[in-house]
C-alpha cells in the first residue's frame, strides 16, 4: 500500500503564514499573538445555526453541532450558551481543532462544568480520516460549524491517491469514488467535505463564514452530497479596511450548504 500524494494547487508564497500547519497555530495560541475572532464575531452563523436547527422535520429532537477549527474563539461559547437557552445540552457540541494548544485551553474552559453542559474537544486533524474516524461516535450531527476553518484548510496540498493507496486511512466515500478511477486527486475543500458526508446525514446543514466569494464553487465529487443553497455577503467590520476614499470594499461571505443526499 502507498501513502497519498500531495501537491499545492498554487505555490506557496515566501514568508506567507502557514496556516495549515498545526504547529503555527500552538504558537501563535500559546504566545497570545491570536486575537481569536477571524473576519467578525460570528454572529450570523449563530443565527444561521439556530434558524436551520429550528427548522428541522424534527426540531423538538436534541441537535448535535460539530464546530470546525475554532482555536480560541469565543463562537463556541456563544453556541453553547444558545444551546442552555433553548434546554439544548452543551455536551451535544463538539469542537474539533488540530492545535494540541486549542484544545488544552478550550478542555480548561470546560472542565468545571458539569458533563451534560461541557462541550467536547478533540484533537483532529481534518484532512485525516484516521482521525476524522474518531468523529463518528458522536455522530450524526445536524450541523457543521465553520468560521473561516474552510479557508485555511484551502491553503494545504491537494491530495493524490491511487487504487494502491493504503485504503485503511481513506474515507469510506472517497474509496468508493476511487474504485471507479485510476488515479484521484481532491482539493483540500473537495477532502474536507467528503470527510463531512460520514458525519452528517440527509438534510444536515454546514454553515461556514468565508472571506471568499468562490469558496465551494468547485466541489467536484463533494457535490453529490453538497449543495451550496445560499451565499450573502456581509460587509467587513471597520478596522479590516482601508479608510481611504477610494478603497472598495471588503465582504465576507456566509454560506448554508445543504446534505442533499443519504
Amino acid at each position: 500500500m502507498t501513502a497519498p500524494s500531495t501537491r499545492r494547487e498554487h505555490p506557496k508564497v515566501k514568508g506567507a503564514p502557514d496556516y495549515d500547519d498545526p504547529t503555527y497555530w500552538d504558537v501563535k495560541f500559546a504566545t497570545g499573538k491570536d486575537v481569536g475572532e477571524w473576519l467578525n464575531s460570528g454572529e450570523i452563523l449563530i443565527e444561521t445555526t439556530l434558524s436551520e436547527l429550528d427548522h428541522r422535520p424534527q426540531s423538538s429532537a436534541i441537535p448535535r453541532a460539530l464546530h470546525l477549527g475554532p482555536g480560541i474563539s469565543k463562537l463556541g461559547v456563544k453556541l453553547s450558551e444558545a444551546f442552555r437557552q433553548r434546554n439544548w445540552p452543551g455536551s451535544c457540541i463538539v469542537n474539533v481543532d488540530f492545535s494540541a494548544e486549542a484544545v488544552r485551553i478550550g478542555r480548561e474552559l470546560e472542565s468545571g462544568k458539569d458533563s451534560d453542559l461541557a462541550m467536547h474537544w478533540l484533537q483532529i486533524d481534518l484532512r485525516s480520516w484516521s482521525d476524522v474516524a474518531q468523529l463518528t461516535n458522536y455522530a450524526p450531527f445536524d450541523v457543521v460549524v465553520d468560521k473561516s476553518t474552510s479557508d485555511a484548510i484551502a491553503t494545504s496540498p491537494s491530495v493524490t491517491l491511487t487504487p494502491e493507496s493504503d485504503t485503511s486511512s481513506i474515507c469510506p466515500i472517497i474509496s468508493d469514488i476511487l474504485k471507479g478511477n485510476v488515479e484521484l486527486t481532491l482539493s483540500p475543500v473537495e477532502l474536507l467535505a467528503l470527510h463531512l458526508v460520514p458525519l452528517t446525514q440527509k438534510g444536515s446543514t454546514w454553515v461556514v463564514l468565508s472571506y471568499s466569494n468562490i469558496r465551494f464553487d468547485n466541489l467536484g465529487y463533494a457535490g453529490k452530497y453538497w449543495t451550496v443553497v445560499s451565499r450573502t455577503s456581509l460587509k467587513a467590520p471597520q478596522g479590516q479596511t482601508s479608510t481611504f476614499a477610494h478603497t472598495p470594499e471588503v465582504f465576507h461571505w456566509a454560506y448554508v450548504l445543504r446534505r442533499n443526499k443519504s
